[in-house]
């Protein structure tokens, strides 16, 4: 496995990318894949559990697929997602209200994070994965 997998996709709240902290460079496991960062995100705000993350999922509310990107919301929290034409295989449009699996790597954390896009799937025909979404995250980070 190359250095692009170092850190697994993790399944995280939008919210919880707003107080994300970048790791140092000089942190031995802190670049992910092609230079991209890691950042650490704290999974509940009275726990002292983190986790380290470069791959996260999402939701469409806005898109301006001439513009390159897309604005998704989890329900928790809305996060920009850039480069959208550069996903081998993607749809080439997007509508709002559209329900996608949007994996990408963290370029930056904040009040309104910004993903590098690496695959987006349409799921609107999956009304189960909508549903189960929130269940889902908190169930995985109860480990």
């Amino acid at each position: 496995m190359g250095e692009k997998w170092k850190v697994p996709a993790r399944k995280v709240f939008i919210s919880q990318l707003a107080g994300g902290t970048q790791l140092p460079p000089a942190t031995g496991s802190s670049v992910g894949a092609a230079g991209t960062t890691l950042w650490r995100v704290q999974l509940n705000p009275v726990s002292t559990k983190t986790w380290d993350v470069n791959l996260v999922w999402g939701t469409v509310v806005d898109c301006d697929v001439a513009g390159d990107w897309l604005t998704v919301d989890d329900g928790q929290g809305t996060a920009q997602v850039e480069q959208i034409k550069n996903i081998p295989k993607a749809k080439n449009k997007f509508d709002k209200g559209m329900y996608l699996m949007v994996v990408g790597y963290v370029l930056q954390c904040g009040s309104r994070p910004v993903l590098k896009a690496v695959k987006v799937q349409d799921l609107s025909d999956q009304v189960n994965h909508k549903v189960m979404w929130n269940l889902e995250v908190t169930d995985l980070q109860k480990c």
